[in-house]
């Protein structure tokens, strides 16, 4: 029986996942490095500090600061999340309806608390939920399930009573290393990759959550 739902932030709630390529391709531009589409795939979800030492690794940083990197791309995107970012499409009823089923709502994400306050100050998010867990407050990032469990624990709900809601490949193996039942909602340019069938529901728009959905995903 599913007790709580827990929603990925970036690219499910909002759509942020082209905002955070744009500061980091224009980030690296300024230090000669050219981040392309594909390229970019590679950080999908990783948390700031993931994604500064996967590129420190690939490319010559040599004398650039990481710490100063991470904040001033941290820094970029809370002002983006508070000027630019929308709700993806049926975000708000989506919360709404596991409210009305009296569920509990939380939100685990690998972005920080800065940039969760500015999304959910934004859009006036913040009553609906539960917990609001950042990956970013000394956890392991996604795919590893840290953020997950810890959420169902400040829940006081069994992982295995939790639905994710998550975009990213990253963040359904997190949340089914969880032992979550998992919702994956990938970009458009990825979903008809197989690898998501990892997930127990796929689907394009958060407009497909409804009662048919959320029978078919108790049964499981």
């Amino acid at each position: 029986m599913i007790k709580a739902v827990i929603f990925d932030m970036d690219g499910v709630l909002i759509d942020s996942e082209h905002q955070w390529q744009l500061t980091e391709r224009a980030l690296f531009g300024e230090l000669g490095i050219e981040l392309t589409d594909e390229l970019l795939v590679q950080t999908r979800g990783l948390r700031t500090e993931e994604m500064v030492a996967h590129w420190r690794n690939r490319f010559d940083l040599d004398g650039v600061d990481p710490e100063d990197l991470m904040r001033r791309y941290d820094e970029r995107m809370v002002e983006v999340m508070k000027r630019d970012v929308p709700l993806m499409d049926g975000a708000e009823d989506a919360i709404r309806f596991f409210k009305e089923k009296g569920i509990p709502i939380a939100l685990a994400t690998c972005s920080s608390n800065a940039h969760i306050d500015a999304a959910m100050e934004k859009h006036n998010l913040k009553k609906y939920f539960h917990k609001m867990v950042s990956a970013a407050d000394e956890m392991q990032g996604k795919p590893h399930p840290e953020v997950y469990l810890r959420t169902a624990e400040l829940l006081e709900i069994d992982p295995t009573c939790c639905l994710a809601i998550e975009d990213s490949f990253f963040g359904v193996v997190s949340a089914k290393a969880a032992r979550m039942k998992v919702v994956a909602m990938p970009d458009p340019t990825e979903y008809d990759q197989p690898r998501f069938g990892v997930a127990d529901l796929k689907i394009r728009s958060l407009r497909e959550i409804n009662d048919e959905a959320f029978d078919q995903l108790q049964k499981i």
